[in-house]
């Protein structure tokens, strides 16, 4: 082992030159650890995403169905008639019993179920809130498309408020994606069978109520029928931007599902469900389940994880760029360090002769040089354990914004074919189908999601273990490369020269 003794004897002699190489293989180490760690967050954060995302699946009106069984009415009457191929179409429902059995199956998280196309007139205690009453000039038009009562869904009919029945209001996404409770609480299971409503907070405000307060409301297709509401909370959006405030949301009043099925004539009916599922890789098995209870061709079952998806490609494309930069800067650093080391090889030429014409053997010489190199690279990982946390924040958050962009700017391309849901909600940037699957994740708003706002990049043992390997290897790369000089060496030529 005398080779070691003279490695570290030459690099304290060489201090000039040590120095030089730790700089060197110190800046290589920098990077290789930036990629390594950014990957493992990038991985992590995957992971992460797919637990908090899950997978959203709905239960909702088959409109491609309805729409062929409009048509087909539409054209057996033309013949009878001659008004026209003019056709409407019926909004359906299901019975909340079938939701349920779906809820009970395996892998849901949590699960909302909403009845809508129900409207009610004023009676006493409050009116509509309408471009005069209001300095929110907003036209009706501005929810059409999202939902709302006043988007004209065919077969509906139109009164003074839309009303949307729902078992829990705390975990419809859509709901809690753009709007919030600013004072009482939502609806839940236990106002069943209550006139219990949340109102907003425009139309609370021009009619003096507040929580704990009664109106009455009377049904639009027949006037005796009167309900008295009692006020248990009061919503308001979260969007600072007054075109989401429509004339639409403000006259949105929420209630339990059996006041809502009361207004609307019915029992026990739902429009449309979502299942948040815990496990997006159970979402398709899921579906198949669901599908055998539904047995319905006007309703229909999907799934979206496009929240966990659209997660997954930014963070995959972060991960596997940062492999990429492990890859090329440890290729890199090993041609770099192999240059230098050739460079002093040659300039050791004579020592190199004079070992070998002692008797040193070609690979006791080569063991020196590599010997000289992993003394320099200890010191080499010790400093960029310290300094890789740094520089892959920087890069690494440099990187998700890039991805984070061009995703949010690419059309996601979601399919509009949920019906009760994404058709019947107030104006907002989080109606419908896709509101749902993207507020789960903070999709379907404005700002991404939480999960991949930030990279939670920090060296752990792995990262460390696994630069010392990699160091390891340029180092032997390195020495590797010079060493095919020094095998071709010839102590005598080397000291006659």
């Amino acid at each position: 082992m005398d080779f070691i003794r003279r490695a570290w004897l030459f690099t304290k002699a060489k201090l000039s030159r040590t120095i030089l190489l730790i700089v060197t293989f110190t800046a290589i180490l920098v990077f290789v650890l930036s990629g390594l760690v950014i990957n493992s967050a990038a991985n992590a954060s995957i992971a992460n995403a797919e637990k908090a995302a899950g997978a959203t699946v709905s239960l909702s009106v088959n409109f491609q169905n309805m729409i062929k069984k409009a048509q087909s009415s539409a054209s057996s009457s033309s013949t009878s008639t001659t008004g026209g191929n003019h056709f409407a179409i019926t909004m359906p429902t299901i019975a909340e019993t079938t939701a349920q059995k779906i809820a009970n199956l395996s892998g849901v998280k949590s699960y909302s179920f909403l009845l809508n196309n129900v409207s009610a007139d004023a009676d006493s205690g409050i009116t509509k809130v309408s471009d005069t009453s209001t300095s929110t000039s907003n036209s009706d038009t501005q929810g059409q498309g999202r939902g709302g009562f006043g988007g004209g869904m065919p077969g509906g009919s139109q009164g003074d408020f839309s009303i949307t029945g729902t078992n829990a209001l705390s975990t419809d996404a859509s709901f809690t994606g753009s709007y919030e409770i600013t004072s009482g609480r939502a609806i839940d299971s236990s106002d069943a069978g209550t006139n219990n409503v949340v109102i907003e907070s425009t139309l609370a405000s021009q009619n003096n109520l507040k929580v704990g307060s009664t109106f009455t409301l009377k049904n639009t297709s027949d006037s005796t029928k009167t309900y008295k509401m009692t006020v248990v909370g009061i919503f308001t959006t979260k969007s600072s931007n007054s075109s989401e405030q429509s004339i639409q949301y403000m006259n949105t009043i929420y209630s339990a599902l059996s006041l809502a099925n009361t207004i609307k004539g019915t029992s026990g009916q739902i429009s449309s469900a979502t299942y948040n599922m815990s496990d997006p890789g159970n979402a398709d098995s899921f579906v198949t389940e669901a599908t055998k209870l539904v047995n319905n061709d006007e309703f229909q079952i999907a799934k979206d994880d496009s929240a966990y998806q659209t997660a997954k490609t930014t963070l995959g494309n972060v991960a596997g760029f940062a492999k990429n930069i492990v890859i090329l800067v440890a290729i890199a650093g090993a041609i770099i360090l192999g240059l230098i080391v050739m460079l002093m090889v040659r300039e050791r030429r004579f020592e190199i002769g004079v070992l070998m014409s002692l008797g040193e053997s070609r690979i006791k010489v080569i063991g020196q040089f590599f010997a000289e190199l992993i003394m320099v690279m200890i010191v080499s990982v010790a400093l960029a354990s310290a300094g890789g946390n740094v520089v892959g924040n920087v890069v690494g958050q440099q990187l998700l914004s890039q991805e984070t962009t061009q995703t949010s700017s690419t059309p996601s391309g979601f399919p509009g074919g949920n019906g009760g849901g994404q058709m019947q909600r107030p104006a907002g940037n989080g109606g419908g189908f896709v509101g749902r699957a993207g507020s789960a994740f903070g999709f379907g708003n404005s700002a991404q999601a939480k999960e991949i706002e930030k990279l939670n990049i920090k060296t752990s043992p792995t990262e460390i273990l696994m630069l010392l390997g990699i160091a390891i290897l340029i180092a032997a790369l390195a020495v590797g490369l010079a060493s095919i000089g020094i095998l071709r060496l010839n102590p005598k030529q080397v000291l006659t020269n």
